[in-house]
């Protein structure tokens, strides 16, 4: 299988050896051979785009936003530069690295595959969760769960886990996404699904993280929660048809 993986980064300058190491072998061991990483650095100020460069690594392709554009924009940009039509899309962290090869194998026979947290499946490890973990957790179902009810199957599940794997629509340069700035995983999903294409999801054993990137008290939130109805509204009275594998 050739495979295009791109990663969006801001300021992962402490992570981002780690993760190209860390990802590069484990392709190597699952016997993935052409691949590209694609890292798109979304305005970093710590130096992220430098340690790629240096790394010098072959297969490795480096995109540079001069500006924070947003997760969203990030991944828009990089898939549109991939040159293989199997995409992976992932967190810079690389969560769920555990099951990256069951992703891949589900993807020979699925259009769209994604890590599912909220399947009945999945168990979340909730030993001594703090405030923030909770908080995160019973916001992420909120929004997975108005997405499912209103745009997808009552059963879709989680739109939001850091790693997909699908097939690159041909047109998908000429698609006018309207996330930019963090609900492109959310919007891929509801095309994928309008569209009658294959989607599988994968459970697992997962756990919050207690830090992140992502700030409950934040004015961001606002830019987030204004792009969530924007496309709740669009897509709920607006027919889509221009989706084509």
């Amino acid at each position: 299988m050739k495979i295009s993986v791109v990663i969006p980064c801001l300021n992962a300058a402490a992570i981002i050896e780690k993760t190209i190491k860390t990802l590069t072998k484990k392709l190597k061991k699952i016997n993935i051979k052409q691949y590209e990483l694609i890292f798109v650095d979304d305005g970093s100020s710590d130096g992220t785009s430098s340690i790629i460069k240096n790394l010098k690594i072959k297969k490795c392709k480096l995109i540079i936003n001069e500006h924070n554009l947003g997760k969203s924009s990030s991944l828009i940009i990089g898939i549109k530069k991939a040159k293989y039509s199997k995409i992976i899309i992932w967190d810079c962290d690389l969560p769920y690295l555990e099951k990256i090869e069951k992703v891949l194998k589900n993807m020979k026979y699925n259009d769209l595959v994604y890590i599912n947290r909220r399947s009945k499946k999945s168990k979340l490890k909730k030993n001594k969760m703090n405030l923030y973990q909770t908080c995160r957790y019973y916001i992420g179902s909120v929004v997975c769960l108005i997405l499912d009810m209103l745009l997808l199957d009552k059963d879709t599940g989680d739109t939001q886990a850091g790693l997909k794997g699908f097939n690159k629509p041909k047109n998908f340069e000429k698609i006018n996404f309207l996330s930019q700035k963090f609900f492109f995983d959310a919007e891929l999903m509801i095309l994928f699904f309008r569209s009658k294409y294959k989607m599988k999801s994968i459970p697992l054993k997962y756990e919050i993280y207690a830090d992140s990137t992502i700030k409950l008290i934040a004015f961001e939130n606002f830019i987030y929660l204004f792009e969530l109805l924007k496309i709740i509204i669009f897509y709920k009275f607006f027919k889509t048809n221009n989706f084509k594998l």
